[in-house]
């Protein structure tokens, strides 16, 4: 079993609770990061909005075009 069917098995047993969660504590972990280095707010805008669509560009695809 490689490790991507091993992370497949257990992401299945989540609900929407679980992932709700997961979500959060990402959150919280982005605002302990600003926190600890206040450096990380001087980034430019622009660029956190590319990643953000760079990042959403295959789930996006996943949810709304694959059948």
């Amino acid at each position: 079993m490689g490790f991507k069917s091993f992370m497949d098995s257990k992401v299945k047993k989540m609900d929407w609770l679980d992932v709700g969660m997961v979500k959060w504590s990402c959150i919280a972990f982005g605002v302990l990061l600003v926190m600890l280095f206040p450096a990380l707010l001087d980034i430019n805008i622009y660029y956190v909005l590319a990643l953000a669509v760079v990042l959403a560009i295959r789930p996006a695809y996943r949810v709304y075009f694959k059948k």
